[in-house]
């Protein structure tokens, strides 16, 4: 899969926006890692390149790569790795008890900056391996509850907030350590570089010897103390937090103290610490979560993590939806929505608003059968939402005015929504770009030119026109071939070369010559500066979409030929 890796987790990652597709479907949030290391990229860039289909987004992954490569010395990458394996030391905190967290730690050897968690979910430790023996049979680790979680390629590299722990695990997340007795640990750190052939696990990996430590049955009183005393101190930052506090707060599961703590800190305003509480949650019996979460909701309203975790769990009652949905509808108010910790958001950032908007859209129009169908109250709710618009366009933050703009084009079409998404069309943020999306949703003649008119206008702060990329696709999934005059125009005279690539992608999958004829430019001309980095995934774009005319390993001289020869092929039909 190469070097990099996307992690595509709607709820857990918060490096870029979302921004639904031409088809109205939820894309979900981007986070990066090349080699490992996460990378936090411009929301514009990656809500527009790589909130595509599977094809474009390895094309993007690719170029992004290339271009980091050509800057990063692999030698500086890849540590020599010497012929031996090397060792390292580990211990475990003791006491230890059973029904009580159990941390295994690097104490000796060469340490990796291992930050647990990896990502927002309690059992996923990165490329780490932990092993257990009880009374020398090799125990069968616990299943990790991944939850709407999606992982391409290697992803070693750490997402915990700062001041998480460090060189540390939790073992008890990991296995179910319940029985009193003798265990034996062995960590393994698994290597996120591929070998200079490609194949995996070519080189040898690091790993401990094994570690001798006895389970002491807990007592009911030790236990209750354990309990009472944590949850009395809980940390106030996010590194301990999502690295300490949480895991180890998991050991009490199924104690309804621990479930409540948790359904809290789905009001985070760090991701990764709501994320961990709702990783922990698939930990508790669901009939008790959803009682617990409806109770929050009714109480406190909604958060985005509250509004992915609800929608992604089954078996909410009539009765349900109708006491959540009318405890959300006073959120779609800005001024009902203040932060509790009275900071004012950032424009991207969720907020009550933003949250409220996003539930309501996923109650009625997301099909995924967690929701009964109410078609009164999605009527009454649609009102709702259109009543609180103009307040949420002139009050709230972009995250809110893009859920917005989500929302209307998810409706049935109405001449007040398509009134709505024009104004939101006008804004110069990710907000506009998601409305002019939805409009194309809901294809009406006349705004085919006004949204054409996008992609050769001036002026945006973002001179490769990365956001307005993602709408050549649209115009033509809606309009068709009345689209293409307008692509063709986009690709002769648009200030924005990513806009351009777009157009001329569309145009040769209809066949058109213009289209071909601006690829074949890009791969012999080299007439922009990035070209160079971009040159391997065009020619693999090329590639992946003419499979009955070149092979999969064809040269690049091969596709140069194929583009002139359609070229000359089409000039002739002229």
């Amino acid at each position: 899969m190469g070097p990099y890796s996307v992690c595509a987790v709607s709820r857990r990652c918060s490096s870029s926006r979302t921004i639904l597709d031409s088809q109205g479907r939820d894309r979900v949030r981007y986070r990066v890692w090349l080699y490992g290391v996460p990378l936090h990229l411009k929301s514009t860039w990656l809500a527009a390149m790589l909130g595509r289909d599977v094809q474009q987004t390895q094309v993007v992954m690719l170029a992004f790569s290339f271009a980091l490569l050509a800057l990063l010395s692999p030698q500086s990458q890849v540590p020599a790795q010497p012929p031996d394996i090397p060792s390292f030391t580990i211990s475990v905190d003791q006491p230890v008890y059973s029904g009580q967290p159990i941390w295994v730690r690097v104490v000796d050897g060469p340490r990796a900056n291992i930050r647990y968690p990896f990502h927002a979910v309690v059992g996923d430790i990165g490329c780490n391996r932990l092993e257990v023996t009880f009374n020398g049979v090799l125990l069968k680790p616990l299943p990790i509850q991944r939850g709407p979680t999606t992982m391409i390629g290697p992803a070693c590299g750490s997402s915990a907030p700062q001041g998480s722990p460090s060189d540390r695990l939790p073992l008890h997340i990991l296995y179910q350590l319940t029985s009193p007795g003798i265990y034996s640990v062995r960590w393994t750190i698994g290597l996120p570089f591929p070998s200079r052939d490609g194949t995996a696990g070519a080189k040898p990996e690091p790993h401990s010897d094994w570690v001798t430590f006895q389970v002491v049955e807990t007592t009911p009183e030790q236990h209750e103390a354990w309990i009472k005393n944590l949850l009395a101190d809980p940390p106030s930052d996010d590194g301990h937090l999502a690295g300490d506090f949480l895991p180890s707060l998991l050991a009490a599961a199924p104690d309804p103290r621990a479930l409540s703590t948790f359904v809290k800190y789905l009001y985070s305003d760090n991701p990764m610490v709501s994320g961990m509480a709702a990783s922990a949650l698939e930990e508790f019996p669901q009939s008790q979560v959803l009682s617990a979460v409806a109770t929050a909701l009714e109480k406190q309203g909604p958060s985005e993590q509250l509004a992915y975790f609800a929608t992604y769990h089954k078996g909410w009652t009539n009765e349900d939806q109708v006491k959540i949905v009318h405890a959300t509808i006073p959120y779609l108010q800005p001024g009902n929505s203040a932060v509790p910790s009275g900071k004012q958001p950032p424009p991207y950032a969720p907020t009550r608003t933003s949250a409220a908007i996003k539930l309501l859209r996923f109650i009625f129009y997301v099909p995924n059968h967690a929701w009964p169908g109410n078609p009164e109250l999605q009527s009454y709710v649609d009102t709702q939402v259109l009543q609180a618009a103009p307040n949420i366009m002139a009050k709230a933050n972009m995250n809110a005015v893009q859920e917005l703009a989500e929302y209307l084009g998810s409706m049935s079409s109405s001449p007040r929504a398509h009134e709505l998404l024009l104004q939101i069309a006008e804004r110069s943020d990710n907000a506009a770009t998601q409305a002019r999306i939805c409009l194309t949703w809901h294809p009406q003649s006349e705004d085919l030119s006004h949204l054409a008119a996008v992609l050769i206008a001036p002026g945006d702060a973002d001179s490769l026109g990365t956001d307005r990329s993602s709408l050549p696709y649209s115009l033509v999934k809606a309009y068709g071939d009345n689209a293409l005059p307008y692509l063709e125009r986009a690709v002769a005279s648009s200030p924005y070369v990513w806009v351009r690539v777009a157009s001329a992608q569309q145009l040769v999958l209809h066949n058109r010559p213009i289209g071909f004829q601006f690829l074949l430019d890009q791969l012999v001309q080299d007439p922009w500066s990035a070209n160079r980095a971009y040159k391997p995934q065009l020619i693999r774009w090329v590639r992946d979409n003419f499979r009955t005319n070149l092979p999969p390993d064809a040269s690049d001289d091969l596709v140069t030929s194929f583009l002139r020869s359609r070229v000359a092929e089409l000039s002739q039909q002229k």
